[in-house]
């Protein structure tokens, strides 16, 4: 078998791997995936390692993507190479902190929660009182509701008394007689799913996770008083599979295994969330009774163990679009048994639990006034409404607004350029996340660079740049120049950057993000269209997710991502998906208003929708 060389942040690690087999997949292996937003398809161009020896020949796919310099220093992309003999590599150094957005703005919850607990002095048994123990617990539970008819002592069903499941009768005799018959149950829904011995009915905890494409974000609360304990984050380690969903679809579709790693990944990292939450408020993992589950359709397949493979042909029909209230066992999540895993419904195959938690979340659903809703990542989502009327579409912007496709693009980390501005002397500003030397451009950077780019003349109105530098102004003309056959405009030389090398935005760049924001323009047109609403009837804009939230709204207008007519009204939420999951955890109300709100949203699918070309190819132009 060949053996692999790997040489990383000063760390070097060898392994023997199967003869054949694709470099990118053996890295990934080993612990050390290059990024691969295409999946390993070849497309991106962002799988670049330096091979030491082992192969010196390039493929057609690499002399397409590869500057003849890059080829010189002996970068290839993995996913292009077949491992057949030992091979050496240094991969580069890849920050590893990213800039996670976890704020969630959350008005005041109202009603009880889906999991509550009470505490019961039960009645002692007796000859007079030979009652069985499960109808002792239940009569004492709930003779104060209106679930029960009380009939000479004898019960009607309703809607709770049901009768409790085996593992729970196994154990109740002795739970009643070692407490003096003092219990705590644990109502889901007001059904009975666990009985604690003695009072513990104060000890009630939950996690509201958002399972992002990029990344999860976690919160934990004390149901009891809806306060908010911690939060914690993650990078979505299914990346390293793909930027875009579709890219992993076809990755759990290559073996049958592979929908079984997928899985495990994301229950993993759920795992690894709620043992960080737990350890920083010193409780334990059976003191979390809920936990609830938003993302899109696709990110919930692979939680769920679900095949998504429909999800990614036409009709593009998913597995499920429920609601869904699980054991944490059917996850492998560790909390309490007796508590349960609350799953957000889904609209279609490409609005997700993520899009009706952000519904919930601003109230859109609720008011008179109309209101859009647009979370812009891969796939686009948005939605248009009121409280009479909601409709729905998801534009594919692909990921270029997430750094992947773009030439020196990154995600949202450390030392991403996140701001990019003409400063009062003509010159360009530029800031990093962390305030970090600069190893790449992310969304909101390079939404930024484009508006300067326009606003300079650097790019006219068809996206091309301009090869008459001297209507450029002073600051800025020496910045225009050409790389690897292209225009290209430079933001960072090659010693102002972290590897180096230096960070640009190439004539393809551009076309890419006309290709993203002429979807996302496209998919707000057509549902206005659907409604018979002029874009001026809607007084508020809501901007969910990180890219939303960090990229400067003046130039998103300025390129023509959101029409102009909405200026003044446009705010970010933050991370709406997981204030809607907070509070259908926090709320019996909130959680059958996901429910009603999911059905109500009508999806429109935008490829089926003769108007949607000619409403692309209109909003690919710059104003």
């Amino acid at each position: 078998m060949p053996r692999i060389i790997i040489h990383k942040n000063g760390h070097t690690t060898e392994k023997e791997v199967k003869a054949g087999i694709i470099l990118l997949e053996a890295l990934r292996m080993t612990g050390n995936p290059p990024p691969s937003p295409c999946g390993g398809r070849g497309s991106c161009g962002k799988c670049r390692v330096i091979v030491n020896r082992g192969i010196n020949i390039y493929t057609d796919q690499e002399n397409k993507i590869l500057s003849p310099e890059e080829m010189r220093k002996g970068i290839h992309l993995s996913c292009m190479i077949h491992v057949n003999d030992d091979i050496e590599v240094t991969l580069p150094d890849i920050p590893e902190k990213a800039s996670i957005l976890t704020s969630a703005e959350l008005t005041e919850v109202p009603g009880m929660p889906p999991v509550t607990k009470e505490f019961f002095s039960l009645p002692v048994p007796s000859l007079s009182d030979q009652s069985p123990d499960d109808t002792r617990l239940f009569r004492t539970a709930y003779e104060t509701t209106d679930n029960i008819i009380k009939n000479n002592d004898s019960f009607s069903d309703r809607s709770a008394y049901n009768n409790l499941p085996l593992e729970i009768l196994q154990t109740l005799p002795e739970i009643m007689r070692n407490s003096g018959f003092n219990v705590t149950a644990i109502k889901v829904l007001d059904e009975i799913t666990g009985v604690e011995s003695g009072d513990t009915a104060n000890t009630l905890y939950g996690i509201a996770v958002d399972i992002g494409t990029t990344t999860l974000a976690a919160y934990l609360y004390d149901i009891r008083n809806k306060k908010l304990l911690s939060v914690a984050s993650l990078l979505n380690p299914q990346s390293k599979y793909g930027a875009d969903v579709i890219s992993r679809i076809e990755y759990t579709m290559r073996n049958e295994d592979n929908l079984k790693k997928m899985s495990s990944l994301i229950r993993s990292a759920l795992n690894e969330l709620i043992n960080e939450l737990a350890i920083s408020v010193s409780i334990r993992h059976t003191d979390i009774y809920a936990v609830s589950l938003c993302g899109n359709t696709t990110m919930l397949h692979f939680a769920l163990g679900l095949p998504a493979r429909n999800i990614s042909i036409a009709p593009f029909i998913p597995a499920t679009l429920s609601s869904l209230l699980l054991k944490p066992t059917e996850l492998n999540l560790s909390i309490n048994p007796y508590g349960r895993v609350i799953v957000l419904p889904s609209v279609s195959a490409y609005v997700g639990a993520d899009t009706v938690g952000a519904v919930l979340s601003t109230g859109m659903h609720d008011s008179n006034d109309i209101s859009l809703l647009v979370d812009i990542g891969t796939n686009g989502e948005i939605v248009l409404g009121n409280k009479s009327f909601l409709y729905s579409c998801s534009a594919a912007a692909g990921p270029a607004f997430e750094g992947a496709n773009i030439s020196c693009g990154t995600g949202g980390v450390e030392g991403a350029i996140s701001e990019v501005f003409v400063t009062t002397e003509g010159t360009l500003g530029i800031n990093t996340i962390g305030n970090q030397k600069a190893v790449g451009i992310c969304g909101s950077g390079l939404i930024d660079t484009i508006a300067c780019m326009l606003d300079a003349g650097i790019i006219d109105e068809t996206g091309r740049i301009t090869d008459n530098t001297s209507l450029i102004p002073p600051g800025l003309r020496n910045r225009v120049i050409e790389i690897n056959n292209q225009p290209a405009f430079i933001l960072l030389n090659a010693g102002e950057t972290a590897s180096g090398e230096p960070i640009f935005i190439t004539q393809k760049d551009v076309r890419e993000v006309q290709n993203a924001k002429a979807a996302i323009a496209a998919g707000i047109k057509i549902l206005a269209d659907k409604t018979e609403i002029d874009i001026s009837d809607i007084k508020h804009v809501y901007l969910a997710g990180g890219f939303g939230s960090f990229m400067r709204i003046s130039s998103a207008l300025r390129i023509g991502l959101l029409p102009k007519e909405l200026s003044g009204r446009i705010s970010a939420v933050g991370n709406a998906a997981g204030a809607g999951a907070i509070r259908v955890m926090l709320s019996k109300d909130e959680y059958i208003a996901a429910r009603e709100t999911a059905k109500r949203i009508k999806y429109v699918e935008l490829s089926a929708d003769p108007l949607f070309v000619d409403s692309y190819t209109d909003n690919m132009f710059f104003d």
